[in-house]
């Protein structure tokens, strides 16, 4: 069956009204509305800036529910009954392998052995374009055991005990099913006549049409209408507001506290980390402004990164040339690799991060970053120590020159090839 959860405050009841697939196993589907109740609250819509330049919408409710299982995972060590957006290989040659079902992306540090946590890098390496997936979530049968798969095997060949008790795939309004989406997911749920016991599809019902309303009158808006109407809607609502950055993005992801537990109230600090260029750093909450002063106090002045190599030292200089902050290369190699392991990032990853377009949340000692990679919407977890490393890397990437970039590169250790 598909479960319909209603939305609107007169609507929240769940439904089990259509039978395609599986019920969720008990005790699972209060966990999932609790995350799909708090992306509910999240915008409607931002806009999206594509590679070439053009721009689109993104409907952010999908994203506000991944990054709140993430932050859970995280917390427990990925030792979690519920795993969000699992990467699956879907090439045939993994039937080679004796695997006889599609196999999950593991993290890149193999010397962790096969018990290590599912990959959190969203474009995990393919070894032929097209045949990769990312179910929106996984239950697990033992949350102990990190294998995200019901595959014998991983990539590696280590040997592996089914652990998939669930795939789930939420569509909210306006979500239909890509191509070939349905059909991979089966695969990845069971084997034929057994994936309509393993798998569940929740229906998010839009009541009265309004995030359908919203996300065709965005549409039909240019790029400019949308900008105006959002800037007026952070007026009226004091939505937080950007920090500066060279290109304006009218929109913050995250104006308001969207993973909340009763034990958390207090503890949750929501802003956006990019630039509206006009409205600057003055309506920034107080907390963010605070963390960015002692953390990155870079960000909140206009400037630009510069390269000393006598001593190898990056610094943000404004348009003064005052020097507002530096960091060693020592500082940046350590930090970049110890984001890579915690997020499976890579440099071609980092290369495509739009480092206008990132947003942030804090809890626990965590950071969930949103950033628009390539045109796509993707969510980073990580600790918060690591997020000043995180924007001043991303933004030394995007917007310094060919040879301060070339410099970086040589300081975190990519090799030229890849650089």
């Amino acid at each position: 069956m598909s479960a319909t959860m209603e939305t609107i405050a007169t609507c929240t009841t769940v439904n089990e009204d259509r039978k395609t697939y599986a019920e969720l196993p008990p005790d699972t589907k209060g966990y999932l509305q609790e995350k799909i109740e708090y992306s509910l609250k999240a915008p409607d819509i931002i806009n999206v800036r594509l590679p070439d330049g053009s721009n689109t919408i993104s409907m952010l409710k999908q994203i506000v529910m991944t990054a709140a299982i993430h932050i859970d995972e995280k917390l427990a060590d990925f030792r979690w009954q519920y795993k969000a957006e699992v990467s699956f290989d879907m090439y045939p040659e993994f039937i080679s392998k004796g695997a006889k079902a599609p196999i999950p992306f593991l993290s890149a540090d193999i010397e962790d052995g096969p018990g290590r946590r599912h990959s959190q890098n969203p474009f995990p390496k393919e070894k032929v374009p097209g045949y990769l997936r990312r179910p929106d979530v996984i239950i697990v049968k033992r949350p102990a055991d990190r294998w995200p798969g019901r595959s014998s095997v991983d990539h590696q060949g280590n040997p592996h005990v089914d652990n998939s008790l669930r795939l789930v795939e939420v569509k909210f309004p306006g979500d239909s099913w890509g191509s070939g989406q349905e059909e991979a997911y089966r695969k990845i749920a069971g084997a034929p006549g057994e994936y309509t016991r393993r798998m569940t599809v929740i229906d998010v019902s839009d009541c009265h049409g309004d995030l359908e309303k919203a996300r065709q009158r965005a549409l039909a808006m240019s790029p400019e209408q949308r900008e105006a109407e959002l800037r007026q809607k952070r007026r009226e609502r004091q939505l937080r507001a950007p920090i500066r950055s060279h290109e304006p993005i009218p929109e913050p992801a995250w104006y308001e506290a969207w993973i909340r537990r009763a034990e958390d109230a207090g503890e949750v600090t929501v802003a956006a980390v990019w630039d509206a260029l006009n409205a600057g750093a003055d309506c920034l909450s107080a907390e963010m402004h605070a963390w960015l002063q002692q953390h990155a106090p870079w960000a909140l002045t206009a400037g630009q990164w510069a390269v000393d190599k006598s001593n190898a030292t990056w610094r943000w200089v404004d348009e003064k040339g005052h020097e507002i902050d530096r960091y060693t290369a020592a500082q940046l190699k350590a930090g970049w690799e110890a984001i890579a392991r915690s997020t499976d990032m890579t440099w071609d990853l980092l290369k495509q991060i739009n480092w206008t377009q990132i947003g942030t949340s804090f809890i626990k000692g965590l950071v969930a970053v949103v950033a628009i990679v390539a045109g796509v919407v993707v969510v980073i977890v990580l600790a918060e120590v690591l997020l000043a490393i995180l924007l001043a890397l991303a933004a030394i990437v995007a917007t310094a020159s060919g040879a301060v970039v070339a410099a970086l590169a040589v300081a975190l250790g990519v090799s030229a090839a890849a650089a």
